[in-house]
């Protein structure tokens, strides 16, 4: 792999760090999902769907490819950082294959992501966004409990099916098995499950001994923000961002950034790689960061450590619940990333 420039990456870093700290726009400026689709052609629903613990999903839904005909529901889990753009990017892109192969795409947003996000801190058009509107204090194992059951039932309710499939990709895949183990009602409605790079398990990864060596220091940086990276306005970053990685002598240095953080090192053209820093990345609560953290340092995918006395308050022990196996879906692996965080996905808990 070709290291990256790095006087262009501190540059990035350095115009991005302004973008994130005095730039604001109104509303939604940058690439979303919706435009994609409806740039490609396909028909386009969006809904709503609120979960127990009130948090403000949104989905978008190709329910055909323009045959009218509506067939079995598929949902596409984007991973960390990202959002559903991730399945729409180009035309080739998994929902639009799905779509032509007679599926009901609906594509998932975690809350504080995509549409999601949207929906939460803008009140509306021509508003400014306000990131407090979103509750940051999550991790997967509420996107699991609360956010998948919820739209689980909404897309049976709608479609009218018993079932459904699922795609996970990374987080989409931790979300699912979580979901699966502590909602074990769930495996009923769930077909397949289709995991890409499932993030669940870490024993061989360089990146535990890095987590280990400086567990001291990843927990004080985090501490120090509700979400990574913090913006007042994470639409304009990405906007923001797009234009500086469209320069020439920046360009390149974006792609290898690409391709070291997404694990791969895909031919991408110099407009899918101005989509995907238009959408990426994606505010993520430091909450789910620690709890990956955890499970990297531990070994075990486990329920988060809130600290002995408050794990006996919730788990009633000192160390926290393991996640238990109790999936009876099909389950399909896909293909591990060579990105070392996603290793060991065959290994569950």
């Amino acid at each position: 792999m070709k290291l990256l420039n790095l006087g262009n990456f501190q540059f990035i870093f350095i115009s991005l760090s302004c973008t994130i700290f005095f730039s604001t726009c109104d509303y939604v400026t940058c690439l979303d999902t919706s435009q994609k689709i409806k740039e490609f052609g396909y028909p386009l629903e969006t809904h709503e769907v609120w979960t127990e613990d009130r948090a403000h999903l949104g989905l978008e839904r190709i329910p055909h490819n323009g045959n009218k005909i509506i067939g079995r529901p598929v949902l596409l889990m984007h991973g960390i950082c990202s959002d559903s753009i991730v399945f729409a990017a180009n035309k080739s892109s998994l929902s639009f294959v799905l779509s032509d192969a007679g599926f009901d795409v609906w594509l998932y947003n975690i809350r504080g992501a995509g549409l999601s996000r949207t929906l939460s801190i803008y009140e509306g058009p021509g508003s400014l966004p306000n990131m407090n509107r979103v509750s940051w204090n999550y991790s997967f194992h509420e996107l699991g409990v609360y956010d998948l059951t919820a739209v689980i039932d909404f897309i049976l309710k709608k479609s009218e099916y018993s079932k459904l499939d699922i795609v996970g990709y990374s987080l989409g895949a931790t979300v699912s098995f979580v979901c699966l183990s502590d909602k074990p009602e769930y495996n009923a409605k769930i077909n397949k499950l289709a995991l890409i790079a499932p993030a669940t398990n870490f024993k061989t990864s360089p990146v535990t001994a890095i987590a280990k060596q400086f567990s001291d220091i990843l927990s004080i940086m985090l501490d120090g923000f509700n979400f990574i990276p913090f913006t007042v306005d994470p639409d304009t970053m990405l906007s923001k961002l797009r234009n500086l990685c469209a320069d020439e002598s920046i360009f390149m240095s974006c792609k290898r950034l690409i391709g070291i953080l997404d694990g791969s090192d895909l031919p991408l053209d110099k407009n899918s790689v101005l989509d995907f820093v238009s959408a990426f990345p994606q505010p993520v609560p430091s909450k789910l960061l620690k709890h990956y953290f955890q499970v990297i340092t531990k070994d075990k995918l486990r329920h988060f450590d809130y600290g002995t006395s408050r794990n006996m308050l919730r788990y009633n022990n000192t160390t926290g619940l393991r996640f238990v196996q109790s999936y009876r879906t099909n389950i399909y692996y896909t293909f591990k990333s060579r990105l070392p965080i996603y290793t060991d996905g065959h290994k569950m808990a």
